[in-house]
């Protein structure tokens, strides 16, 4: 699975506090990237109940949240297909509730 980020994704992650980046690298590690690897992006396995992963309404637009509580961790993507027929994750946002104003 192929990962890009988008440049809002890349600027809400500069300005997020270490601790919040590590948060998601964790999320990603522990939990994420072994459902994607399951299949969860193809709907072969379901997300790991953690990441609390839905699609945002009337969308293409997924949610992944790893924390409620201080910092509170959420991140947006969504799936593209490639000219050559893969997929490709893009990363749109990360941050806290306020991601969803602009997803």
């Amino acid at each position: 699975m192929r990962f890009i980020t988008t440049p809002r994704f890349a600027r809400d992650y500069a300005r997020s506090a270490p601790e919040h980046r590590r948060l998601f690298q964790q999320a990603l590690r522990e939990h994420f990237l072994p459902a994607v690897r399951s299949g969860a992006l193809r709907r072969d396995t379901t997300w790991p109940a953690t990441l609390r992963i839905h699609k945002l309404k009337e969308t293409s637009i997924y949610s992944m949240t790893w924390s409620f509580t201080s910092p509170d961790g959420r991140a947006t993507f969504h799936v593209e297909i490639g000219k050559d027929g893969k997929p490709t994750l893009v990363w749109r946002r990360i941050g806290n509730h306020d991601i969803y104003e602009k997803p």
